[in-house]
């Protein structure tokens, strides 16, 4: 029931963005996009990471990183990443994680220009991060504001994958980034940098893919 809800807000969500006047997002409505019934191993799949001022939901972006991939490798030669402008007093304490600070913030490119690139390439792919619905809600308030329609998003998400893979784990820290990727023998990578942290993710959904059924579906790891 919970897929074929999902399923019908994503094409209805398509649907909406095919009736918009604007390029990126009819081109994104009418892309190839994978059925939910194909094995997930066969599936074209987007890595994304965003870098925000905070936690608050109108938190502004700072960075973004994408790169694509599927079960056969990941495209490095296709790795993207941004810097975007902000123009606002920025949080310190976020800014102590990611260490994207105001002057750098003012260099970054425009909002706009970053999310046109970042949604030509999500076109017809599943979305991987780690705590998808975080990416999820940027890219809707994104477009909302950007072309008053919310693009839907369909992910998949490694950090709930990881619950599912290693359920009942002890402590606060156990289904992190880092941690996952040590349980599966992944190197670890300098956190809190938009592309490492969506090749990171990337990786670890590789890693995680190999563990499940190899005729698991896609539509059995997907949210919306």
């Amino acid at each position: 029931m919970r897929e074929r809800l999902g399923r019908w807000r994503f094409a209805r969500g398509l649907k909406a963005c095919t009736a918009a006047d604007d390029e990126v997002l009819t081109q994104y409505a009418g892309a190839a996009w994978p059925s939910p019934d194909i094995p997930a191993r066969e599936a074209p799949l987007l890595a994304l990471d965003f870098e925000l001022d905070g936690l608050a939901r109108n938190a502004h972006v700072l960075q973004a990183g994408w790169i694509g991939f599927d079960s056969s490798g990941i495209a490095l030669a296709g790795a993207r990443s941004v810097d975007v402008r902000s123009l606002r007093q920025l949080d310190d304490s976020a800014v102590a994680v990611h260490g994207i600070g105001e002057e750098r913030a003012r260099q970054g490119v425009a909002l706009q220009e970053a999310a046109r690139s970042f949604l030509g390439d999500l076109a017809g792919r599943i979305l991987v991060a780690h705590g998808a619905s975080i990416e999820r809600d940027v890219i809707r308030r994104i477009s909302k504001a950007m072309f008053g329609i919310e693009a839907p998003v369909c992910s998949i998400c490694t950090l709930q994958l990881e619950r599912r893979i290693s359920p009942n784990l002890v402590g606060s820290d156990a289904y992190r980034l880092s941690a996952a990727r040590k349980r599966h023998n992944l190197p670890g990578y300098a956190q809190h940098d938009a592309l490492s942290d969506a090749l990171a993710a990337a990786e670890l959904f590789l890693a995680q893919l190999s563990r499940l059924p190899a005729d698991v579906r896609l539509g059995s790891l997907e949210s919306w």
